[in-house]
C-alpha cells in the first residue's frame, strides 16, 4: 500500500487525495472484515462498521459508505487523517511489537525522507519546547500521551492501537541548540508505508502545538 500522495501541482490536490480516499476504501471493501480488526485492533459494530482509536479518540470506517467519521455525532474528518486511518487498517499485518526502538532513520528509506520529517515533525516542537522540554508533557497528555524515561523530557503516544510514536527532546542552552528525535517499533512498517509515518507525526505535531 502506498503513502499519502506527494503534494500535487496547484489545482490537483483534490483530485490526488480523493484517489488515494477511492482506492483505500476499495481495498477495505475486498478484505475480511474481520481480519481486518484482528491486524489493526479495531472493533467490528457492524457488518460493514467498524470503530478505530486514533490519538484516544474513537473513528468510525464505514466501508460501504466510504465514510470516516468522529464519534457517534458523525462530525467531519479532515482527508489527511481518514486517510491516515484507512491505510493503517489496509496495512496492518497484526505483526507483534518488537519492543524494539529504532529512529526515524532507520526505517526503510527514512534517510531519504530525514529532512522533510524533521522540518515537520520535530523542529516545531523543538521552536515550542526547547528551552523547557517538560512543557510537551501535559501537552501530550491531552491526547493520551505518557511520560517516557529519556532525554530531558519524552512522551509516547498511542497513535493507533498498534502503532505508538515516543518523541525525545534535549534542552538546548549556550553551547548547544535544543535537540530531538522520534522514535517507533521496529515493526511500524507492518502498519504505515513511511510517508505515511511522515504525515502522521506532522498531524501530531500540529495537534500537540494547538493544545498549548
Amino acid at each position: 500500500m502506498s503513502g499519502l500522495p506527494p503534494l500535487p501541482s496547484p489545482g490537483g490536490y483534490e483530485r490526488a487525495y480523493a484517489e488515494s480516499y477511492d482506492l483505500a476504501f476499495s481495498r477495505l471493501r475486498q478484505a475480511d472484515l474481520a481480519d481486518v480488526c484482528l491486524k489493526s485492533g479495531a472493533v467490528p459494530v457492524g457488518a460493514d462498521t467498524i470503530r478505530l482509536t486514533f490519538l484516544n479518540r474513537d473513528y468510525l470506517i464505514d466501508r460501504l459508505a466510504g465514510a470516516v467519521t468522529l464519534g457517534s455525532e458523525a462530525e467531519p474528518v479532515p482527508i489527511a487523517e481518514s486517510l491516515l486511518i484507512l491505510h493503517y487498517l489496509v496495512t496492518a499485518r497484526g505483526t507483534p511489537p518488537a519492543n524494539v526502538q529504532i529512529s526515524f532513520k532507520e526505517v526503510p528509506e527514512g534517510v531519504v525522507y530525514y529532512p522533510t520529517f524533521y522540518k515537520r515533525a520535530i523542529r516545531p516542537l523543538l521552536s515550542r519546547f526547547g528551552s523547557s522540554p517538560a512543557g510537551l508533557i501535559p501537552a501530550a497528555a491531552m491526547f493520551g500521551g505518557v511520560a517516557a524515561h529519556q532525554g530531558d523530557a519524552a512522551v509516547t503516544l498511542q497513535a493507533f492501537p498498534k502503532v505508538a510514536v515516543t518523541w525525545v527532546l534535549w534542552k538546548g542552552d549556550d553551547e548547544f541548540p535544543a535537540e530531538g528525535t522520534l522514535l517507533v517499533d521496529r515493526t511500524i512498517q507492518d502498519y504505515l508505508p513511511t510517508e505515511d509515518i511522515v504525515v502522521l507525526c506532522q498531524t501530531i505535531v500540529i495537534k500537540l502545538l494547538r493544545a498549548v
